[in-house]
C-alpha cells in the first residue's frame, strides 16, 4: 500500500502546482485544485495516517463527475464563462459535484462518473488533437490509459498496483494537459 501513497501524493502535488499556475485560466485551475483533494486524502489513507477510505472514495467521484468536465469544458470552450469567471467555474463544480454525489454516490452507479471521466478525457484528446497542442493531447491519452487500466485491474510485476498506474498517468496526464492551457496551439 505504500506505493499507492506514493503515487497519490505524487498527484497531488502534480495538481496543486497546476492548480497555483497564474497563467492558466481559473476554470482548469479550479478543476486542478478539486483534483488535488481525493489524492491527498489517498495519500493519507494509503500511509496510515488517516485511513478514512470513504472521504477518499467521496472526493474520487467529485472529481470525476466534476473536475475533469470541468477540464474539458474549458479547452473545448477556452472563452466560456466556466473558464474564465470563478464564480461560474464553482456555481458548475458545486453543481456537478452535486449530481456526482447523488448518482454515483448516494445512488451507487459508479457508471457515472467513470463515464464523465472517460468522456471528458476523450474531449480533452479530440480538442488538443484538433488544436495542434500534441504534448497536451498526450497527456489526455496518458490519463485515459491511467483510468483504464485501473478499471482493468491490471498489475505491473508485482511492484505497482491498479491504483498507482491510475494515479501515476492521471499526473502525469495533468501536466501534459495543462500545456494546452497555457500554449494551446503549440506542439
Amino acid at each position: 500500500m505504500i506505493s499507492l501513497a506514493i503515487t497519490d501524493a505524487l498527484l497531488c502535488a502534480c495538481a496543486l502546482w497546476l492548480s497555483s499556475q497564474t497563467n492558466i485560466k481559473i476554470g482548469p485551475r479550479l478543476a486542478f485544485g478539486l483534483l488535488a483533494i481525493p489524492a491527498l486524502l489517498g495519500a493519507l489513507r494509503f500511509s496510515g495516517l488517516y485511513p478514512l477510505e470513504r472521504w477518499h472514495q467521496l472526493f474520487s467521484i467529485m472529481s470525476a463527475s466534476a473536475a475533469l468536465p470541468l477540464l474539458a469544458m474549458s479547452a473545448l470552450w477556452p472563452a466560456s464563462v466556466v473558464a474564465l469567471q470563478k464564480r461560474f467555474a464553482l456555481i458548475f463544480l458545486g453543481g456537478a459535484m452535486l449530481m456526482g454525489l447523488l448518482i454515483a454516490g448516494l445512488g451507487k452507479l459508479r457508471l457515472y462518473d467513470h463515464s464523465l471521466a472517460v468522456i471528458s478525457m476523450v474531449v480533452l484528446f479530440w480538442v488538443f488533437t484538433r488544436q495542434g497542442a500534441r504534448l497536451a493531447a498526450t497527456g489526455a491519452v496518458c490519463m485515459l490509459v491511467g483510468s483504464i487500466l485501473f478499471l482493468a485491474k491490471v498489475h505491473i510485476a508485482g511492484i505497482l498496483m491498479p491504483g498507482d498506474l491510475l494515479h501515476l498517468g492521471m499526473a502525469a496526464g495533468l501536466v501534459l494537459v495543462a500545456r494546452g492551457f497555457i500554449f494551446p496551439h503549440s506542439t
